[in-house]
């Protein structure tokens, strides 16, 4: 994701057409929702179901690279590009007499990218590009009532083509990735990890995972900058519960990877969040205010210098107020020795941090940004959301440039939640370059972006 924009339009962030598919099973629950495509029901949640999702954007740039996508992109221009993604799934569960169950699930998926350039880049050297690969292929089994002391499916174990995500998607969301000949770069499909193998366990307020997993990164010989890395990770990710209104988790992970910067690297991440008021004898304006945050730090073998990320934020929810808007403010930071790694999107601006510098410009990486979202809820299917964010630059030198202060960004959201299976969204971007991007990217114009999405899944 550390490509780099240099102009200003609206990002059309698309009609998404998306219904509740099986959530990976084994990696959600199921959706409670009778599906339209299930052809089996039997006895205990025993179930064959067919499952297919549309996924449609619509994308316009104005002055993509502030203004020299020709000099960011070797001689590109940007204007707009549409993307779409196909996907056909069959998923089951089977209970055994004795509680225990058995599921799989396997999914294909058409990805497409057509009628212009992206603004990565990523299909200039393959014009209109379309790909049919499977994502998810995996299976396992529940323990049901076996550890019955220890909670009904107190163990889930899992292996396949599946993704691994841990929190809010600060390190993990997703092993896979789009663009180039795969297609489809922003709304990507292809997240699943090569090979996953995943033990997970819950019981009472204590939940936690084992997990190993080899990186499904791209490998594009037509470009040359462009190379599998050959990422394997394995670790362990413990989370508590102490209620509703605070919860702590950690994870500890081991990297082997070709990549000589990433072999040999052991990550530490702490996470939490906290609502201190919500009890019953504090005052009730003050109930809804709450406290997150995140710490990852990186230790590398040999001459590789340590790296470090993580974020606090606060929100507050003025729930007795028309619309319940929801006021957030979030730092983050991440030196110019962090790597990334895997870390996708939960959310809006989680964990691209906006629509046009986080989405192609810069990632987790070598930088400082101030978040403010104000998020309201106008109609029970309608959400709307407006980020500001600020971007420095952690260490300008390690761009080769001289000030830290990098950009400004506006985002606007629509969420319309049609139907049980459709989803609509439109977003629009505006980013202005401070003489950080000017002296990155060489341009001096405003971003603007605009996408329009749907998804429709059964």
């Amino acid at each position: 994701m550390n490509h780099l924009l240099h102009s200003s339009f609206m990002v059309i962030s698309a009609l998404l057409l998306t219904a509740p598919l099986l959530t990976g099973i084994g990696q959600a629950a199921e959706d409670e929702k009778p599906n339209p495509l299930r052809f089996y029901q039997g006895e205990n949640n025993s179930f064959l179901q067919a499952s297919v999702g549309l996924e449609f954007a619509f994308f316009n740039q104005g002055n993509a690279w502030f203004g020299n996508d020709t000099g960011v992109l070797a001689g590109e221009t940007i204007d707009s590009w549409w993307e779409s993604l196909v996907r056909l799934g069959l998923a089951g569960n089977h209970t055994l007499p004795n509680t225990q169950s058995v599921y799989a699930k396997v999914d294909a998926v058409q990805a497409n990218t057509f009628g212009g350039i992206d603004v990565g880049g990523t299909n200039a050297a393959h014009g209109d590009v379309s790909s049919l690969r499977i994502d998810k292929a995996y299976a396992g089994w529940r323990s049901g009532n076996l550890f019955h002391s220890l909670g009904e499916d107190f163990l889930d174990v899992s292996f396949g083509r599946q993704i691994y995500a841990v929190g809010n998607g600060f390190l993990f969301n997703g092993e896979g990735e789009g663009g180039y000949k795969r297609a489809a770069w922003y709304i990507g499909g292809r997240k699943s990890a090569d090979w996953a193998g995943i033990v997970r366990m819950k019981s009472g307020p204590w939940s936690g995972d084992l997990f190993y997993f080899e990186a499904d990164r791209i490998n594009d010989f037509d470009a040359e900058h462009f190379t599998d890395t050959n990422t394997r990770a394995g670790g362990t990710t413990m989370n508590y519960a102490f209620n509703d209104a605070a919860r702590i988790g950690g994870s500890l992970v081991a990297i082997a990877s070709d990549a000589e910067g990433r072999d040999g690297m052991h990550v530490y991440d702490l996470r939490g969040d906290i609502k201190p008021f919500d009890r019953a004898s504090a005052p009730e304006g003050l109930k809804p205010l709450k406290f997150e945050g995140e710490y990852a730090h990186e230790d590398r073998d040999g001459d590789f210098a340590n790296g470090n990320g993580w974020y606090i934020a606060t929100s507050y929810q003025f729930g007795t107020v028309p619309w319940q808007p929801e006021l957030t403010y979030r730092y983050a930071s991440f030196d110019e020795r962090y790597d990334p790694l895997f870390y996708g999107a939960t959310d809006w601006g989680t964990w691209f941090q906006g629509e046009i510098i986080g989405e192609y410009d810069l990632g987790s990486n070598n930088l400082d940004t101030h978040m403010v979202r104000l998020k309201a809820q106008p109609l029970e299917s309608l959400t709307v959301s407006l980020f500001y964010f600020n971007y420095t630059l952690h260490q300008p030198e390690a761009y080769g440039v001289i000030t830290d202060d990098y950009a400004n960004e506006w985002d606007l959201i629509f969420d319309w939640v049609a139907t049980d299976h459709l989803t609509l969204a439109l977003v629009g971007a505006y980013a202005t370059p401070d003489d950080g991007a000017k002296q990155l990217h060489g341009g001096t114009d405003d971003w603007t972006a605009l996408m329009l999405y749907g998804c429709l899944k059964f």
